[in-house]
C-alpha cells in the first residue's frame, strides 16, 4: 500500500480549552472519488454543537502504516483524501474533551464517506466510542461537569455534595457581559447588593450578602470584591452556593465565587472584538495567546481593552481600560510555573445616584411616618446623578503559581497573590424626605478609599484506592491579610447640592468649593487569617460516599486611628463540614450536608458619628444544613437543594443610648430557609437552556425589637429566577437566535414589613451569527437588553434592622433598555 500524503485544509489555530459557541458554514463540497480512493471527511462540534478547531483525528488500518493524521480546521472540519477501502479506527483527541473513538468505520469502495463527531466534555478516564458509525451526542449547553483543579480536589461536580455552577467562557462571550453585575444575572443562584454604584458590589447566595474579601477569590487565591472587575479576563466563573469555609478557610455563608483567569492557549489564538453598547460607548478589545520555544515550553496570554463613551443617560461617562497579561514556563511536562499582572481601570460619571429613605423617626417622642420607597423612576431621565460626579476604581492584582503533577491522580500547587483596589467615590446621593417623591441630594463621602489584599494557597489532592475504597484527599493551607484604609483628614460632611423631586429631577452646578476634599490615608483596620483545611471524599463500592471537610484557623483583627492602634481580637477555631451521599446512578447524587464556620467579622461603614467605624468586628460563627439532588441525565443536567442557615447580623445601633453616636455591633441572627433549583442542557438539539429559581425565607431573630422581631429581611424577594436560551435556526446555518426571561419577586421595603416593592420582569432579545472568510472566523452578537423597558430597583439594601433612626435603607435603580452588539474576527 503506498503512503498516502493528509492534506489539511488551512488552519488558523485558534484554540481554547473551552472554546466560544458558535457555528460555521459547512465548507467541504463533495470531491470526485479517485480510482477506487475514497476521501473521508465530517465536522466535529463540542457539547453546545459549536465547531471544534484543531482538534486532532486520526484515521487508522491495522495494516496501514503509519496511520493518517491531520486536525480540523476553523470550521471544526476534518478531511483525509485518497483513503484506500477497507476498516479503519477513527479517533479524535482535544484537550478539555473526552476522546472519541469510532472502533469499526468501513470505507467502501469509489463512496464519498462523512462522518460528523461530537465532544463530551473530559471527565476522569472518560472516552465516547462511537458504535454503528454514528456519533454520539453530548447536549449539556453551557454546564461544566468539573471545577478548576483546586480545594475541592478532582471529583466531578454530580460528586459534590454542594450547589456548584460554573459560567464558562462561552458563556460570558456570548452574553457580552463585561461588569459582575452582568455576569451575576446568568447564574439564576447568585444575586448582589450594590455598594455605591454599579461596579462596587458584593455577590451573595441563599440570601446572605458577602463580605469583601472572605468570600471571593482569583484562582482561589483571596481577593476584595469591592472595586471595578472586568469579566473580559476571566476564563470561567465558579460558585459554591453557601457554606463553604471547610474547603476555602473562614467565612460567611453567602457562597464562594472563584474568578478563573485566562491562560496561555496550547495553539496560537487572537481574537479582536469591537463593540458598540447602549448610545456610543465604544469599545475595542484583543485577546491573544499560544506558546512558544522548544516544544513549547513558554506560553503567553494577553487581554487589552480600551473603552469610551455616554452610557444610558445624557452627559454620563463611561471609560474602561484593561491590561492583563499572563504566562506560564513549562520546565518538564509534569511542572508549571505561571503567573499573571493586570490592571484595570473604570471611571463612571453621570450615573443614577442611589436612593435613601426611611426607617420611621421619632421626633418629640411621637413616631412619624416610614418614609416610602416610590415606584422606580426613568434612570435615562438626567438630574438623578450629576455629570461630574461618581466613581473612579483602579484595581491591580499580580499571582504567582507553581504546579505540580506528581502523577495522573496526584497533583500539587502553591501560590501567592497580592491586589491594590483604589476608589474615589463622590456618587450623588438622593435622601427622601417625605412620601410626596421630594429629596435632597448630596455627594457621598466617608467610604474606604483603598483595599489591599496579600494571600497566599497551597494544596495536594490525590486518589487512594485500596481495599475497593476510593477515596479522594486534599490538604491545603490558605490565608490572606486583608488591609483597609480610611483618610487621615476626611471631608466635614456630605457636599449638599440642593433640592429635587423625583418626579423632576435637577442638574445641580457643581459645588463653588469643588468636589469632597479627602487627604492622607492610613491603615484602620487589618485582618490575618490563615488556615489548614483537609478533606476526604470517601467512595464506598461507587454507590455510597461521605465527604469530611474541616479547616483549622486564625483569625487576627488589629483596628487602628490615624496614630494609634486603637483595639484588637484573635480567636481560633475549626471549621467542619460532613456529607453523606447515594448514587441511584454514575450520574446522579442524593445528598446531606451539614457545615459550621468561623469567620472573620464584618467591617464597620464609615460615618462621623459612628464610634468604630472603619474597624473589624471580632469573629463569630454560622451554620448550615443541607439536601440535595444532583443529576447529568441528558438532555437536561439539574441540581436541586433544600437549606437552612443562620447566622449573626450586625448592624448600627446607638452608642450607650447616645442620640449623637452610634456603634456597629451584633444586634440579632439571620435566619434563611429555602430552596432552589438550576439546570443547563439542550432540548430537541436545538434549544439551548440555562436557568434557575430560587424561593427564600430570610429572616431576623433576637433583635430585641418586637417591631422587628422575625420579620423578613429588607430587599431580599420570595422568589427569584432567570432562564437564558438559545435556539439554532433550522436550514440558516450558523444562526443562533437568544432570549433571556429574569423574573425577581416582591421585596420588603423596610424592617417591619409593612410595605413591599412590587416584583419585576424583564426580558432580553438578541442574535448571534457565524461566518468564515477565508477561514477566518467572524461572528456577530446582537442583543437587547430589557427591551420592555421596565423601570426597577436593582437592589433594596437594609439600613437599620432594630426599630430606631440609627440609619436609612437603600435602592439602586435598574438598567434600561440598552443595546450591545459586538463583532468578533479570529485570527
Amino acid at each position: 500500500m503506498s503512503r498516502h500524503t493528509v492534506v489539511p485544509l488551512p488552519l488558523s489555530k485558534n484554540s481554547h480549552f473551552r472554546l466560544p459557541l458558535f457555528t460555521l458554514f459547512l465548507l467541504l463540497g463533495s470531491l470526485q472519488a479517485f480510482a477506487q480512493s475514497v476521501q473521508v471527511s465530517g465536522t466535529i462540534k463540542d457539547p453546545d454543537q459549536s465547531v471544534v478547531g484543531n482538534a486532532v483525528v486520526t484515521l487508522e488500518n491495522s495494516q496501514t502504516t503509519p496511520a493518517l493524521q491531520t486536525t480540523t480546521n476553523q470550521a471544526g472540519q476534518y478531511v483525509f483524501n485518497s483513503v484506500l477501502p477497507g476498516t479503519y479506527r477513527l479517533e479524535a483527541h482535544k484537550p478539555g474533551f473526552a476522546p472519541i473513538v469510532l472502533p469499526s468505520l468501513t470505507v467502501p469502495a469509489g463512496q464519498y464517506i462523512r462522518r460528523d463527531l461530537s465532544f463530551a466534555l473530559a471527565s476522569t478516564s472518560a472516552s465516547v466510542t462511537v458504535n454503528g458509525g454514528v456519533s454520539g451526542t453530548s447536549v449539556q449547553g453551557y454546564y461544566v461537569n468539573h471545577v478548576d483543579q483546586g480545594v475541592l480536589g478532582t471529583s466531578p461536580v454530580v460528586n459534590q455534595p454542594y450547589t456548584i455552577t460554573v459560567m464558562p467562557a462561552e458563556e460570558i462571550a456570548n452574553t457580552q457581559v463585561k461588569s459582575l453585575r452582568d455576569a451575576i444575572k446568568y447564574l439564576p443562584l447568585v444575586s448582589f447588593t450594590e455598594q455605591q454604584g454599579p461596579e462596587i458590589l458584593r455577590p451573595a447566595t441563599r440570601g446572605v450578602q458577602g463580605s469583601i474579601a472572605q468570600n471571593t477569590r482569583m484562582d482561589g487565591m483571596a481577593i476584595a470584591i469591592t472595586g471595578g472587575n472586568p469579566m473580559e479576563q476571566y476564563q470561567e466563573m465558579q460558585v459554591e452556593n453557601g457554606l463553604g469555609a471547610a474547603m476555602y478557610g473562614p467565612a460567611n455563608p453567602s457562597g464562594m465565587f472563584d474568578f478563573v483567569l485566562k491562560r496561555p492557549t496550547e495553539e496560537r489564538t487572537a481574537n479582536l472584538f469591537l463593540e458598540q453598547d447602549s448610545s456610543s460607548v465604544g469599545t475595542i478589545y484583543g485577546d491573544a495567546g499560544g506558546r512558544m520555544g522548544p516544544h513549547k515550553i513558554f506560553g503567553y496570554r494577553t487581554n487589552l481593552l480600551f473603552g469610551d463613551g455616554t452610557q444610558f443617560v445624557d452627559e454620563s461617562r463611561l471609560r474602561r481600560r484593561l491590561a492583563e497579561f499572563a504566562f506560564d514556563l513549562r520546565p518538564t511536562d509534569r511542572t508549571t510555573l505561571d503567573g499573571h499582572y493586570s490592571v484595570y481601570d473604570i471611571v463612571q460619571r453621570g450615573y443614577p445616584g442611589w436612593f435613601v429613605y426611611g426607617p420611621p423617626k421619632a421626633v418629640n417622642g411621637v413616631l412619624q411616618p416610614t418614609l416610602l420607597l416610590p415606584s422606580a423612576p426613568d434612570p435615562t431621565r438626567v438630574g438623578y446623578g450629576q455629570a461630574y460626579a461618581g466613581v473612579n476604581l483602579t484595581t491591580q492584582s499580580t499571582s504567582a503559581r507553581l504546579l505540580h503533577d506528581f502523577s495522573p491522580n496526584w497533583h500539587a500547587m502553591a501560590g501567592g497573590l497580592a491586589q491594590r483596589l483604589d476608589r474615589f467615590i463622590d456618587t450623588p446621593v438622593n435622601t427622601l424626605t417625605d412620601n410626596t417623591g421630594d429629596y435632597s441630594t448630596s455627594l457621598a463621602t466617608g467610604f474606604a478609599p483603598r483595599f489591599g489584599v496579600e494571600s497566599d494557597l497551597g494544596y495536594i489532592t490525590g486518589v487512594i484506592q485500596k481495599w475497593g475504597i476510593k477515596q479522594d484527599v486534599v490538604a491545603a493551607s490558605e490565608g490572606y491579610r486583608f488591609n483597609q484604609y480610611a483618610y487621615t483628614a476626611p471631608s466635614a460632611s456630605a457636599v449638599l447640592l440642593g433640592t429635587a423631586n423625583i418626579a423632576n429631577p435637577k442638574v445641580f452646578p457643581a459645588p463653588v468649593a469643588g468636589l469632597p476634599q479627602n487627604h492622607g490615608l492610613y491603615q484602620s483596620a487589618v485582618v490575618h487569617q490563615q488556615g489548614f483545611d483537609l478533606g476526604d471524599l470517601i467512595t464506598f463500592r461507587s454507590r455510597f460516599l461521605v465527604r469530611l471537610a474541616a479547616s483549622q484557623d486564625w483569625i487576627g483583627v488589629d483596628n487602628n486611628s490615624a496614630t494609634a492602634r486603637t483595639s484588637g481580637s484573635n480567636k481560633q477555631g475549626i471549621s467542619p463540614s460532613a456529607s453523606v451521599m447515594y448514587k441511584p446512578t454514575s450520574w446522579t447524587t442524593a445528598y446531606a450536608t451539614y457545615a459550621s464556620s468561623l469567620q472573620q467579622g464584618d467591617i464597620a461603614p464609615g460615618g462621623a458619628t459612628l464610634v468604630n467605624a472603619n474597624q473589624a468586628l471580632p469573629p463569630y460563627r454560622s451554620k448550615e444544613w443541607e439536601l440535595g439532588f444532583k443529576t447529568e441525565a441528558r438532555p437536561l443536567a439539574i441540581t436541586t437543594a433544600l437549606f437552612r442557615l443562620e447566622r449573626p447580623f450586625a448592624d448600627t445601633i446607638p452608642f450607650n443610648n447616645s442620640a449623637t453616636q452610634t456603634i456597629y455591633a451584633i444586634v440579632g441572627q439571620q435566619v434563611n430557609y429555602g430552596a432552589e433549583i438550576s439546570g443547563q442542557g439542550t432540548l430537541f438539539h436545538r434549544l439551548l437552556v440555562d436557568g434557575g429559581f430560587t424561593a427564600l425565607n430570610a429572616r431576623l431573630n433576637n433583635t430585641n425589637v418586637p417591631s422587628t422581631e422575625g420579620k423578613r429581611f429588607v430587599g431580599i424577594p420570595s422568589y427569584k429566577s432567570n432562564l437564558l436560551s438559545e435556539y439554532r435556526v433550522p436550514g440558516v446555518a450558523n444562526l443562533s437566535i437568544t432570549g433571556d426571561w429574569q423574573f425577581v419577586g416582591k421585596r420588603p421595603q423596610d424592617d417591619q414589613n409593612l410595605h413591599t416593592t412590587t416584583g419585576y420582569n424583564t426580558f432580553d432579545f438578541g442574535f448571534r451569527y457565524s461566518h468564515a472568510f477565508f477561514t477566518k472566523l467572524a461572528t456577530l452578537r446582537f442583543t437587547c437588553n430589557n427591551i420592555t423597558d421596565t423601570r426597577y430597583y436593582s437592589t433594596i439594601s437594609a439600613g437599620d434592622i432594630t426599630g430606631t433612626n440609627a440609619s436609612s435603607n437603600t435602592a439602586h435603580l435598574g438598567t434600561p433598555r440598552t443595546i450591545s452588539t459586538s463583532l468578533k474576527f479570529a485570527f
